[in-house]
């Protein structure tokens, strides 16, 4: 009876197979292979936030369970990977009879020989497993620094933010105790004074949202970190600016094999494997198992003379069990097996079309907003010149107050514009970062 042939080939362009001689000892160092390589984050020339993702990485508790699930997953591929070996089992004896003693010995062995790859294959399968939760791993990683920069940037954006207002605060405070001066002697009417006063008091109610946005962002560094929200603290309130990635320009090439290297398509890839595998060894329970046994048995009235050559009984034994009638259980594992391969033959496509829109999304983000930038900053170069020449021709009597309210304004707003620029720079280059696993 032939074999049933394999489903799964994997593609010349995938990671090669594990072979039968490798089994588990060409992935012993997987989880200390699967570690982040790419340093992407020092371009962003930040010592705090690349100081905050090496103890993320060192310390985050999901991390931790991903490398328990590694291991966990190496020693069940060892335990499939023993069904392939004989199975040896020992025993002694000793009794008494009439005054008399009597010993005895044996060692028993039994291999089933893997006639259609049944065992073989599930240790294939079980090999799958190990390298997907390795790349799983990889795969927390690449997100665990990602997911740091991240909330670090919405954290100095934050700051950032509380900065921009609070120096419009003290400019407009300035700019009301004027007109509250010239209020009470008589030059600006109860509506200018009213507008400054109402001006400052818009500023005012936007710092405790900016507050709790800082706030929060310390509380995900130090859940992420795997710290206590008031260890971080001291470090974090000193107020540094959003980091920018400034050298990064234009729209970097990118070809397929860069996405395929994403460890989150890795591991879709080996669950493929995994699932094929899995239905080959399926199909190789619908037929006939070999198993081989022996036996050697000593017995003797004396202990000194137990192994002695007179006294060994030897045993050789053979046995087929062939599958006759299951109720059709057998065939419909095939058949679960299969409906499990085409879902992750599935959710690979879409972990692959994922990853494309993901890569396609950063990019357009990183070049729209590096070609807004240089446009923002004249922006609020003119903002600022167009608030003195307002400010002078008010205090001329050129202009009424409004018209010195509405370019305050437009200061904020460029500000605000610009740093908005900026941080989506540095987040869409993070984000293209973490969807070409680290760097291109």
């Amino acid at each position: 009876m032939a074999a049933p042939a394999p489903l799964y080939a994997a593609p010349e362009s995938t990671e090669p197979e594990f072979s039968d001689a490798q089994t588990l000892a060409s992935i012993e160092s997987a989880e200390q292979t699967a570690v982040v390589t790419a340093d992407w984050w020092q371009q962003f020339d930040d010592p705090l936030m690349v100081d905050l993702i090496d103890r993320a990485v060192a310390a985050n508790p999901d991390l931790h369970s991903a490398q328990a699930a590694v291991r966990a997953a190496k020693s069940q591929a060892a335990i499939t990977g023993a069904t392939l070996k004989p199975e040896l089992d020992g025993s002694t004896s000793a009794s008494q009879s009439d005054g008399r003693s009597s010993y005895g010995a044996g060692v028993d062995a039994g291999w089933e020989l893997d006639i259609f790859g049944g065992n073989r294959d599930s240790l294939r399968a079980a090999e799958a497993d190990l390298a997907a939760t390795t790349a799983g791993l990889q795969d927390i990683q690449i997100s665990l620094a990602a997911e740091v920069a991240t909330n670090y940037i919405t954290l100095r954006q934050g700051q950032a933010q509380a900065d921009i207002l609070v120096r419009n605060l003290a400019a407009q405070r300035e700019t009301a105790e004027l007109i509250e001066a010239r209020y009470r002697v008589g030059l600006d009417s109860e509506l200018e004074f009213t507008q400054a006063r109402l001006s400052v008091g818009q500023l005012l109610a936007q710092l405790p949202e900016q507050e709790k946005v800082v706030s929060q962002s310390m509380h995900s560094l130090a859940l992420l970190v795997g710290e206590e929200p008031d260890a971080l603290i001291a470090q974090l309130r000193t107020v540094t600016g959003v980091p920018y990635m400034a050298h990064l320009h234009g729209n970097p090439s990118i070809d397929a094999e860069l996405v395929r290297r994403r460890p989150d398509l890795r591991a879709a890839e080996h669950a493929v494997a995994a699932a094929a595998f899995r239905r080959d060894a399926a199909e190789a329970d619908r037929y006939p198992s070999f198993r081989l046994g022996g036996a050697l048995n000593f017995s003797s009235l004396d202990a000194a003379d137990l192994f002695d050559s007179a006294n060994l009984v030897r045993s050789l034994l053979g046995s087929i069990s062939v599958p006759l009638f299951n109720g059709g259980r057998l065939k419909e594992q095939v058949n679960v097996r299969d409906a499990q391969h085409e879902q992750a033959v599935n959710q690979y496509r879409k972990t692959l079309l994922t990853a494309l829109g993901e890569v396609a999304d950063a990019q357009v983000d990183m070049v729209s907003s590096e070609q807004r930038i240089p446009q923002l900053t004249e922006n609020l170069v003119m903002a600022r010149d167009t608030l003195d020449l307002a400010f002078t021709r008010y205090q001329a009597g050129a202009v009424n107050f409004q018209t010195v309210l509405d370019s305050q304004r437009q200061v904020l707003s460029a500000e605000e514009a610009l740093l908005h620029a900026r941080v989506a720079n540095s987040l869409a280059a993070i984000n293209l970062y973490r969807a070409l696993a680290g760097s291109w």
